[in-house]
This record gives C-alpha cells, sequence and structure tokens, in this order.
C-alpha cells in the first residue's frame, strides 16, 4: 500500500473475501499503515460477525472507508440453511458499528438459496428497514461448484445432472422459486427503498459514474448508484442483473 501510494493511487480494494476472518491480521494490518502514516483510503470485504467498537475505531482511522458485508440474507431461517453460522442480530451490531464510525457500507444477498422462499424474502425486506444506512446489493441463484453441499442438494432435486458441466456457470433456485418470480419481488423491493439495488444501472446512473470517474473520484461504484436512486427514483433499473 505504501508502494501504491508513492506511486499516485488514492484508494484500494483489499479483495481478500474474508478480511476480518483473523482479527489479529486486521489489526497488524492497521497498525502497519498508521505506522507509515499512509493516506490512501480502502475498502474490504467483512464477515458481519465478532466485529467491536475498538476495531472498527482503528480500522476507521487506518483509511477503512467503505465495507461490503457477506450477509447473504436477512432471514435467520435462510441463514441457518446456507450455513452462515450468524444471525440477523449480528449483521445488524455490525452495520450499526460501521455507521457510528462514519463508514459507508453495503450488504451482498444471495437471493433464492436453499431455505428461501416468497416469505423469507419479504423478512430479509423488512429486517433491511432496521439498517440504518445500508445499501442492499441483491441477485438471484446461487452459483453450484463442484463437490459442495450445494452440488449434492442440485444433484437430488434434479436442478443438475451427474455430467453437467460446472464450469458453465450453474446457479441453484430452491423448488417453488423461479428467477422471474425471485426478481419480481426484489423490483417491489427496490421500488419501496432506493437502498436496494437488484439490476443493472440506468443510463442516467453509468453518465454520471462516467463524469465522477474523469473528475478524480474513488470508491465502490455502488455508493453513487443508491444516490442516483434516491434522485431519480423512476430511473427504474432492468431485472437482469
Amino acid at each position: 500500500m505504501a508502494q501504491l501510494e508513492a506511486q499516485g493511487a488514492k484508494y484500494v480494494f483489499i479483495v481478500d473475501s474474508v478480511f476480518n476472518s483473523s482479527p489479529r491480521h486486521v489489526v497488524e494490518t492497521c497498525e502497519a499503515i498508521l505506522r507509515r502514516n499512509l493516506k490512501i483510503r480502502w475498502t474490504c470485504f467483512l464477515r458481519p460477525q465478532g466485529l467491536t467498537a475498538p476495531l472498527l475505531e482503528l480500522m476507521a482511522r487506518a483509511g477503512l472507508a467503505h465495507i461490503e458485508f457477506g450477509s447473504d440474507s436477512f432471514c435467520d431461517s435462510v441463514l441457518e440453511a446456507y450455513g452462515k453460522r450468524l444471525t440477523f442480530d449480528d449483521i445488524r451490531q455490525s452495520s450499526e458499528l460501521a455507521r457510528q464510525q462514519g463508514v459507508e457500507f453495503c450488504h451482498f444477498l444471495i437471493c433464492g438459496g436453499p431455505g428461501e422462499t416468497k416469505e423469507t424474502l419479504q423478512t430479509s425486506f423488512e429486517n433491511s428497514r432496521r439498517l440504518n444506512g445500508a445499501l442492499v446489493m441483491a441477485v438471484v441463484g446461487m452459483r453450484i461448484y463442484p463437490g459442495t453441499t450445494l452440488c449434492e442438494r442440485a444433484l437430488r432435486e434434479g436442478q443438475i445432472a451427474t455430467d453437467t458441466d460446472l464450469l458453465t456457470p450453474a446457479y441453484y433456485l430452491a423448488p417453488g422459486l423461479t428467477e422471474e418470480k425471485v426478481f419480481t419481488q426484489l423490483r417491489q423491493f427496490s421500488a419501496q427503498s432506493p437502498d436496494w439495488i437488484t439490476g443493472d444501472p440506468a443510463p442516467i446512473y453509468t453518465r454520471l459514474v462516467e463524469q465522477l470517474r474523469s473528475r478524480g473520484v474513488t470508491g465502490p461504484l455502488w455508493s453513487f448508484f443508491s444516490t442516483v436512486q434516491r434522485l431519480w427514483p423512476t430511473a427504474s433499473t432492468k431485472a437482469n442483473l
């Protein structure tokens, strides 16, 4: 990061899929940034569990500007079915800690995986209203990888065959759900809340991003998307994530 800053970089993304799997590693990284007096800002993926106020405060002092939480669902029964070993209360507490430190954040959801129903999707939406300042990025279907429990389930349910080539992405949807049904419900959510992003960006958003980038504005694009949806709510997105 010091070398990047010396080359003129102003913003970096730590792409470790679960940066806080080791709190000690997070602390040591942040302390190293502070020792070098780096001014570079950064974002990272975090698991929304086990975070504390002192840890978030240290991360913010070290330049953390945005968080992308791998939450997957806001419904406890779905979180259990996904094997996440966390609850919505963990997600809510993590969000509040980030908000208190002035760090922008979003939550990524995988809609339609094992245990998902129309009712659990509605629960996720209602719970999202309790996450002050959160942006929600929702995708449909859970990617199937060979040798996983999800792959075994998909085989039993006939969603894939033993000779299915999973190098070509295949996505699991819970029985009773279809891609169109889930997208329809997500579109309803985004119509009720600009914090829900459920489709491709509207042209007005693309133009805004181009203008911001040309002026040297850095950071994740989702932070601009929610602003566009608030300013131009009729610029709806196409439901084809």
